[in-house]
């Protein structure tokens, strides 16, 4: 008989421990002569709990989380196929608010390593059975329900390496008591097979689910953010209590009243309770009011705050609202809207790749090709545009004033303010069209004063 190996609840905490702080990027222990996390009073390891309150109870964090997914779905994709495919996909995104559901996906799964969209077919099977056959069009989606990592667990897992998915959940578990729940009554629980669900994780390049939750790298600097505005709170609460000490001075006095000095703390102390008394007599005592200067934490606020821009890639003039001058503010906002298109052309598109496939895999929605285009959001605005479109008009007025030809034709500039080049020069004289770019200043002049070829 094989002897039986025991673990210690102590050994196996520390188990749990080392595997979670390998997943959620723990300390290195690089410094040999400090525990940095344990003075610092970090976290040794985190898990989604951490990420859901963080989340949940601070502003910033939930500022870093929400604004890429709110940047990215401030307009809406666009996916085209044949003519019913079209139809069938409209009617479907208005009947459950498909771009909805997939926004709040999104917002999901940077909160925790992954987040599931799970997929209520009406194909007469439970949650756990997979999904068999071709279902009877959109009609049969009945909804999407979008979960957080803390209400979808993995209960299996292929662990085969011959298998195709070999590393992939075979089996998940509802659990509507998990910490990603609004609804204080949900406390069901069932499994759920791969199939009815589709798994989001932004940063899985390796084809799996553990995605990296977008608090992870700024966790330490949200917890110093936490601390400085708390501890500001904190301070200028105590310094407007007015604590104060009593110092004998009148020994006289004091010793006449002594029976009164005896339970002066337990008359102080009621005196402090109630609000509507407004002064006390102290017999040979004089009150001082014990104020202390608070710091001013600026430097410490800024430089934790920049590292949490820098880790959630999002400049800080936009992460708190923050304005510190027309140019740099316009620098970080296409820097950071072109952070977003990149998002949207790579794990947005993907996504929504999966999601599509898998409707059309199970009879959801008809097969044809199709295609996912967003919207430019570096695009230049009308304003922009005729903006850009005067300045070309000045520089043709300053070059011919100097005796130089025209630099930019007048098609060119029409193109630039976002109108349609005529080509026929009768056509532009006979119609109004010519009006349309009465915005930008002295054009019409210009035309009248070009030079004409002499006889």
């Amino acid at each position: 008989m094989k002897p039986r190996i025991r673990i210690s609840n102590d050994s196996e905490q520390t188990i749990r421990s080392r595997i979670a702080s390998a997943i959620s990027g723990g300390y290195d222990y690089s410094d040999t002569l400090h525990n940095v996390y344990s003075d610092f009073g970090y976290p040794e390891s985190l898990t989604f709990s951490n990420f859901w309150n963080m989340f949940r109870r601070f502003g910033i964090a939930r500022n870093a989380v929400d604004l890429p997914v709110d940047a990215a779905w401030m307009s809406l994709p666009s996916i085209e196929g044949n003519t019913q495919f079209n139809s069938e996909f409209e009617l479907l995104n208005d009947r459950i608010n498909l771009y909805h559901r997939i926004k709040g996906l999104d917002q999901r799964q940077r909160v925790g390593r992954y987040a599931g969209l799970f997929l209520r077919l009406k194909d007469g099977k439970t949650p756990d059975q997979p999904v068999s056959g071709m279902l009877a069009g959109q009609a049969s989606l009945v909804g999407v329900m979008p979960l957080y990592e803390g209400q979808l667990k993995v209960l299996q897992t292929d662990n085969d390496p011959l298998s195709d998915n070999y590393g992939m959940p075979t089996l998940y578990q509802y659990e509507g008591s998990g910490l990603g729940s609004r609804n204080d009554q949900d406390a069901s629980t069932f499994p759920i097979h791969p199939d009815r669900l589709i798994i989001a994780a932004e940063g899985a390049d390796d084809g799996g689910i553990y995605g990296i939750p977008a608090l992870e790298a700024p966790y330490n600097s949200l917890m110093d953010l936490r601390k400085i505005i708390g501890a500001g709170g904190e301070g200028f609460y105590k310094n407007a209590s007015q604590s104060i000490i009593f110092e004998l001075k009148d020994i006289g006095s004091a010793n006449v009243n002594k029976e009164l000095l005896d339970k002066f703390n337990e008359h102080y102390d009621e005196f402090s309770r109630n609000r509507m008394r407004r002064g006390m007599w102290t017999p040979g005592l004089e009150a001082k009011t014990m104020d202390s200067k608070l710091q001013n934490p600026e430097q410490f606020f800024y430089a934790a705050l920049n590292d949490v821009a820098a880790a959630v890639k999002i400049p800080s003039t936009i992460l708190i609202g923050q304005q510190t001058g027309r140019l740099a503010s316009n620098e970080d906002s296409r820097s950071f809207l072109s952070i977003i298109n990149s998002r949207r052309g790579n794990f947005l598109s993907e996504l929504l790749k999966d999601i599509v496939d898998r409707f059309i895999l199970f009879g959801i929605l008809p097969s044809c090709a199709y295609t996912i285009t967003w919207d430019d959001l570096m695009a230049l605005s009308g304003t922009e545009k005729l903006d850009n479109a005067r300045k070309m008009a000045d520089i043709n007025r300053e070059n011919y004033q100097s005796g130089g030809d025209m630099v930019f034709d007048a098609g060119e500039i029409r193109t630039m303010a976002g109108k349609d080049v005529v080509d026929d020069i009768d056509e532009m004289e006979g119609e109004s069209d010519i009006d349309d770019i009465d915005d930008i200043d002295d054009i019409d002049d210009m035309d009248d004063d070009e030079p004409q070829d002499e006889e």
